[in-house]
């Protein structure tokens, strides 16, 4: 009777275990959501970008996506929420630059940790800041606005809602020899009002939420932080041809992550459902004309490879623009 207790118990453990492989290699799960949470509000360029993606991914996983924004404190809301979420690949992470490359050295402590908090997915995006100002604006060049700060110590003011403008405008302060007053905000939409209506007189923010305001001639793009012009702007110079500031240059990134934990499989199925979208020519041209996006999509491994690389280069830039953690 022993024995054949044991047996049963042996083969309802196989059981188990088999049902269990089934189950992972099943992700997602029919009928099953899944939530992609951006660390920003509605309108923000991560907000933008994400959208079109997870139209892409929804089809390739064959499961609906919803995109939840949860903004604040440079991100840290909405990562600290995936964080602490279940490991089950049913809530993701829209990973940023602001997140995981400028937190760490911008604050003095984070209620989550960037890289054992976290399972890569992969690379959405790379995308340039437009240096902007009103559509009205006396300035037309960066070199405009410098000599204008320089003329008038104090008089100018810029706007951040995330860490790419927060450290693009520090290193242009800072490498320029001006002065200029700093004005956080919660996330980039209020930004825009604010220097439409002369709040605050510059900012950078990523091409693909400043379009609208751009193609409508409300604002004006100065520069960009790109290496080189643009396609889709081929008349906005980059901000490093203009004297003295030749060394200017930063990239804002997207990435796709899940909290640590997360099973192999679904790691896996979500990199090559971002994968396959990111290679779809409609779902590319979306990106690259419509959002400025620069579209380079990575493996897990190459996505954990420019985390490094990018945390690096991010504290590099910080310090060289002289910020000191909050």
């Amino acid at each position: 009777m022993a024995f054949k207790t044991l047996i049963t118990v042996a083969l309802s453990a196989a059981a188990a275990l088999t049902g269990s492989a089934m189950a992972q290699a099943a992700y997602p799960e029919p009928g099953k959501p899944i939530s992609i949470v951006v660390p920003f509000g509605p309108g923000s360029g991560t907000d933008v970008i994400t959208r079109i993606i997870a139209e892409g991914m929804a089809k390739d996983l064959g499961t609906t996506i919803v995109v939840l924004n949860k903004a604040g404190a440079s991100g840290q809301i909405g990562t600290e929420f995936v964080a602490r979420s279940d490991a089950d690949g049913y809530t993701l992470l829209v990973a940023t630059n602001s997140t995981h490359s400028g937190n760490p050295y911008l604050f003095k402590s984070l209620r989550y940790d960037p890289v054992k908090d976290f399972a890569p997915i992969g690379r959405m995006t790379i995308n340039p800041l437009a240096f902007l100002v009103r559509g009205d604006s006396q300035f037309s060049t960066s070199a405009d606005l410098v000599n204008y700060a320089k003329a008038n110590p104090g008089k100018l003011t810029y706007g951040y809602g995330n860490t790419g403008g927060q450290v693009s405008a520090g290193m242009l302060v800072h490498m320029a020899g001006i002065e200029a007053a700093a004005v956080p905000y919660k996330t980039t939409p209020q930004l825009f009002t604010d220097i439409v209506n002369g709040q605050v007189d510059f900012g950078f923010v990523d091409f693909a939420a400043s379009r609208p305001f751009l193609d409508g001639g409300r604002l004006k793009a100065l520069g960009t932080t790109s290496d080189e012009p643009l396609a889709v702007f081929p008349d906005v110079p980059p901000v490093s041809a203009t004297p003295g500031l030749e060394d200017f240059g930063l990239y804002a990134w997207l990435g796709l992550m899940a909290p640590a934990g997360t099973p192999d499989e679904a790691v896996e199925r979500l990199s090559a459902a971002l994968r396959t979208t990111l290679d779809d020519p409609e779902t590319r041209k979306k990106l690259e004309e419509g959002t400025s996006s620069i579209v380079n999509p990575t493996s897990i491994e190459e996505f954990k490879t420019f985390l490094t690389e990018q945390s690096e280069l991010w504290k590099r830039s910080i310090q060289n623009a002289g910020m000191q953690p909050q």
